[in-house]
C-alpha cells in the first residue's frame, strides 16, 4: 500500500503546556485509523494541525511523500485533507446540493458565470445514493437527521477525491440505527476509493469493527500503534484507564 500522509515529530505547546510531544505516524491507502485517547489527550490538537487550523511548533507533515505546510483549512483541503465534524460541515438554510458543492460550484462555460444547478443536483444525488441516502437534493439540510447531514459531508469528500479524511467523533449524538449506517458509509467510502481515513472517537466499540489500526494518544504522546488484529477493546481500555490513574496519582503527589 502507498503511504498517504506522514507526520514526523509533531509538537505543539500552549504557553507552558505541552499539548503534543513528538507525535509520529503514517497512514496508507484504503486504511482506517482509529485515533483514541482520554479527554485532553491531544487528539483535537492533532486534528487541528492536520486540517490547517494552526501550524505545529515543531515537526513536518508529508502527503504522498512531499512535505506540505498549511496556511488555512482551505489550503489543507486543496492538498487533499478534509475534515467532517459530528454532523457535517453544512450551512443551514441551503439545499443539499448547494452544500455539497459549496465553494466548488460547477460553472457553465460561457462569458457569463452561470451555475450548473441541474448538473450539481444530479451529481450530488448520484453520489449520495451510492452511500445509502435517497433524498431530493433540493431539500434544505435543515430537514435532515444528524446521520443524513453527516452523509452529505462524507459524500462530498468522496466526490472531490479527498486523500485524507478526518472524522471528528462521527458517532456522537447519533441513534443506534444511524451509528450503524454511518459506520457502513465510512466502510463503503474506504472500499470504493484510495482514501485514508482517521477516525477520532471515545467509543472503542464503534471503531473496532471497521478500523485497520488503532493509535492511542495520552497526554500528548503516542503510546500505542497496533494493527486491529493484534489488540482488542479490553487492552486499549485498560491502557487508557491505567494512564488516567497514573495522571491522578501524579497530581496527588504534587498536592502533597
Amino acid at each position: 500500500m502507498q503511504e498517504v500522509i506522514r507526520a514526523e515529530n509533531i509538537t505543539k505547546r500552549y504557553g507552558s503546556v505541552l499539548s503534543l510531544n513528538n507525535i509520529s505516524f503514517s497512514t496508507y491507502e484504503k486504511e482506517i485509523i482509529g485515533l483514541v485517547g482520554d479527554n485532553g489527550a491531544g487528539k483535537s490538537t492533532l486534528l487541528n494541525i492536520l486540517v490547517g487550523l494552526f501550524p505545529p511548533d515543531e515537526g513536518k507533515i508529508f502527503i504522498e511523500g512531499k512535505e506540505v505546510q498549511f496556511s488555512s483549512p482551505a489550503d489543507a483541503r486543496s492538498k487533499g485533507i478534509e475534515i467532517v465534524y459530528q454532523f457535517g460541515n453544512l450551512v443551514e438554510g441551503l439545499s443539499i446540493y448547494k452544500n455539497f458543492f459549496l465553494g466548488r460550484e460547477i460553472i457553465k462555460k460561457s462569458f457569463l458565470k452561470v451555475l450548473e444547478n441541474k448538473l450539481m443536483k444530479e451529481k450530488s444525488e448520484k453520489i449520495l445514493q451510492q452511500i445509502g441516502i435517497h433524498k431530493d437534493s433540493n431539500k434544505l439540510v435543515d430537514e435532515l437527521s444528524g446521520g443524513e447531514r453527516q452523509a452529505v459531508a462524507l459524500g462530498r469528500a468522496f466526490y472531490f477525491g479527498t486523500k485524507v479524511l478526518l472524522l471528528d467523533e462521527p458517532t456522537t449524538g447519533l441513534s443506534l440505527k444511524e451509528i450503524d449506517r454511518s459506520l457502513k458509509r465510512i466502510k463503503t467510502i474506504r472500499d470504493n476509493t484510495n482514501m485514508s481515513i482517521i477516525f477520532v472517537t471515545h467509543e472503542l466499540r464503534h471503531i473496532f469493527p471497521i478500523a485497520d489500526r488503532i493509535i492511542v494518544i495520552d497526554r500528548g504522546e503516542k503510546i500505542l500503534d497496533k494493527r486491529i488484529e493484534h489488540t482488542n477493546i479490553e487492552e486499549i481500555s485498560q491502557l487508557i484507564i491505567n494512564s488516567k490513574k497514573e495522571e491522578e496519582h501524579a497530581a496527588d503527589l504534587e498536592f502533597i
